[in-house]
This record gives C-alpha cells, sequence and structure tokens, in this order.
C-alpha cells in the first residue's frame, strides 16, 4: 500500500546532543515518505555515486585514543525527538550507541536518514562534515543526518562495519538502502541526497495509488496525469494511469503507456488482459463453451475458453484450459495459448507457487 509523505517540517540551523536510556526494541512500522510501487517496491531507490572519491577513507582506528575528561553537558535531552532552537526538530544531531535504533532506525519510518560516521582525527572528515551538514539544511526537513563519532561509540561502527572513514549511510524505512566511503565531491554529495528525496511526481503518484486502494478512480487518474506533467517519463505514473484507462474503456491510450515500459508488471497486467478481450472478440460467452463441449480436441476453443475463464478471474480453470491448447497444438493461433499464459504469469506474480508450478508444467510441453 502506498503512503504519503508527511508535509514537510521547517529545521533551524542547529544541532543538538542526543542521550538518555535506550530505546525499546519494536520497531515503527512505516509511516514517512517510502513510496512503492503496486508491486510493492520502492518507487524510488538510491543510486551509488558514479565518480570515485577524491582521497582514500581513513581506516578506522580500532584503540581510540583515551577520552578526554568530559565537561558538564549544556545539550537539551528529549525523549520524543531531537529538539533544536524554538522547539523545531533539528536538521543535523549526534547520535551515540545507546539512541542509535531511535534516532535512525525509528526516525528513518518517518523521512530518510543519512549517517556521518566520522572522528576528530580524521581529515577527509573535516572535509565532507560540513557538506553533509549544509545540504542536510537544505533539505529542510526532508532528510535527517545524523552524526556518529566512532571513536565514542564503537558498537555502532561495528554494527555497521565500518572499516574507513569517513563512512555515509542512508537508511529509509529502517533499511539501509545506500552508502559511500570517503570524501566525495559537493555535488555528489548532493545527487546522494536527492536520491533519497521523493520528486514532486513521485509524491502525485503516491498519492494516485493511494486513491486506486480507495477505489477514487478519477481523483487517482488526476494524480498520475499531474505526475506525468511534472515528468513524462515516470514509470509508476505512466503504469499506473494505463492501469486506469483500461478500467474506463480508454485502450488506445492505455495501450500507449504500458507499452513505453513493457517490463513493468503492471504493464504486463494492461497488456494481457487487451489480449484476453481481443481473442473474445465477436464470440458469445455461451458459443465459446459449447465449442469446447462439441470438440474438446480443437486447440483453439480450448484457448479461447481459457481466455474467457482469466476475465472471468478463474485463474486455476484458466491456466489449465490454456495448458490443454498447447498440449494440443502449441503452434495454434501463433502460439497463443503459451503467450497468453506467460502473460497470466505477469498478472498472478513470479512469486506465486501456482505460477511456478505452471511454468514447470509448459516448459515440460515445450521441451
Amino acid at each position: 500500500m502506498t503512503q504519503r509523505p508527511p508535509d514537510p517540517i521547517p529545521f533551524p540551523r542547529d544541532r543538538v546532543q542526543r542521550g538518555g536510556a535506550p530505546p525499546p526494541q519494536q520497531q515503527q512500522q512505516p509511516s514517512g515518505p517510502v513510496i512503492y510501487l503496486a508491486s510493492g517496491q520502492p518507487m524510488r531507490r538510491v543510486q551509488q555515486p558514479t565518480a570515485p572519491p577524491p582521497s582514500e577513507p581513513v581506516p578506522l582506528r580500532t584503540a581510540p585514543p583515551p577520552p578526554a575528561q568530559p565537561e558538564e553537558s549544556t545539550a537539551q535531552t528529549d525523549q520524543d525527538e531531537p529538539r533544536g532552537l524554538h522547539g523545531h526538530t533539528a536538521a543535523v544531531i549526534d547520535s551515540t550507541d545507546a539512541t542509535f535504533a531511535q534516532d535512525v532506525i525509528e526516525r528513518s519510518h518517518e523521512i530518510p536518514v543519512v549517517v556521518d560516521c566520522w572522528a576528530p582525527w580524521c581529515g577527509p572528515c573535516r572535509i565532507l562534515g560540513p557538506i553533509l551538514e549544509k545540504l542536510a539544511y537544505e533539505r529542510d526537513g526532508q532528510v535527517q543526518l545524523v552524526k556518529v563519532n566512532t571513536d565514542e561509540n564503537p558498537q555502532v561502527a561495528q554494527a555497521l562495519q565500518v572499516e574507513g572513514i569517513p563512512a555515509v549511510f542512508a537508511f529509509v524505512g529502517g533499511q539501509l538502502v545506500n552508502k559511500f566511503v570517503g570524501a566525495i565531491p559537493e555535488e555528489q554529495v548532493r545527487a546522494f541526497y536527492d536520491s533519497l528525496v521523493p520528486s514532486e511526481a513521485d509524491v502525485k503518484a503516491a498519492e494516485g495509488y493511494r486513491m486506486m486502494q480507495e477505489n477514487q478512480i478519477p481523483i487517482a487518474r488526476l494524480h498520475f496525469e499531474s505526475a506525468l506533467e511534472e515528468d513524462p517519463n515516470h514509470e509508476p505514473a505512466g503504469v499506473g494511469l494505463a492501469a486506469i484507462l483500461l478500467r474506463l474503456g480508454e485502450s488506445d491510450r492505455a495501450a500507449e503507456l504500458a507499452r513505453r515500459w513493457p517490463n513493468h508488471p503492471m504493464s504486463k497486467s494492461v497488456l494481457t488482459s487487451m489480449e484476453l478481450t481481443a481473442a473474445l472478440n465477436g464470440y458469445e460467452a455461451d458459443e465459446i463453451r459449447r465449442a469446447v463441449d462439441l470438440d474438446p480436441q480443437d486447440a483453439m476453443a480450448r484457448y479461447r475458453h481459457g481466455c474467457l475463464l482469466a476475465i472471468e478471474s478463474q485463474w486455476m480453470q484458466a491456466l489449465n484450459e490454456l495448458l490443454e491448447s498447447v498440449r494440443l497444438d502449441r503452434s495454434a493461433g501463433d502460439e497463443a495459448a503459451r503467450k497468453t499464459l506467460l502473460g497470466i504469469f505477469s498478472i498472478l506474480g513470479d512469486d506465486q507457487p501456482v505460477v511456478s508450478e505452471y511454468r514447470k508444467k509448459l516448459g515440460r510441453l515445450l521441451f
């Protein structure tokens, strides 16, 4: 199910130090700007920086120097949210072994979280750190930067398998989605941040899928159309709109959009549904059933009967009929039954046990 991102919260230009007891182990359910396709997969995934880092990371010290005597802390402590000036949530915070789960894992269910592992003695860290902080402030509540001093917090460094610093990790929905090591140029850091933050088209497409789930089809269409105006090459919006147009009877444009992204599961579903309908054009349902009763050895009659059963969502019977058509004459209708079987596999989903079973059955007939 798609989810609607929360409205951005203005962040002041300040940092705070977190403290307090370790958070509970149970994580929250995702509620932030993680946008999903209809197949359940994330809409956007971040990309690794394409160019190599200009400087090598500094190896992490295995035995950090003794810490200096702690000064009296003037930092604020809050049990719910890291707070900055005037009560606003801070764009950049310092985290510890004790608060990492809450600061990073739980927080990443609300907005993307970038973790900067650094140490005071690390020269490249002093170059990269200000860039990370500057760009976090620029994003004004769309991303959280969490700083972790690896000398003082060895458990975090061990959990993230940090071998050299600076090391930067990105978390979305409680999961590590990207990372890089070393001080990279500002434009690459900017691209790293941008890949985590949903675009305007992403947000509109996500709202379109939410409206589809609520059966608000006209409203969903408006959101998908608006997303395509923002980005004509936005795949999730395009295939979502194709599914809606097919449902509304606008098959020509639905087919045009689906063919732009033919490998997307929803596109395959749209195109297969159109093929099933075309196969029955000119035939009445009773006529199709009578043809099978009169001649069960007619491969095309069995094929049309399988298409009819699929349209009626009788998937198991449809698979059996189409498989029987392949067995009788695999070349009938330019291998229509085989091609339709593959399309139905896409509609049902490759992760379904029945699809795996019937793929094997089809393979045994063909080979």
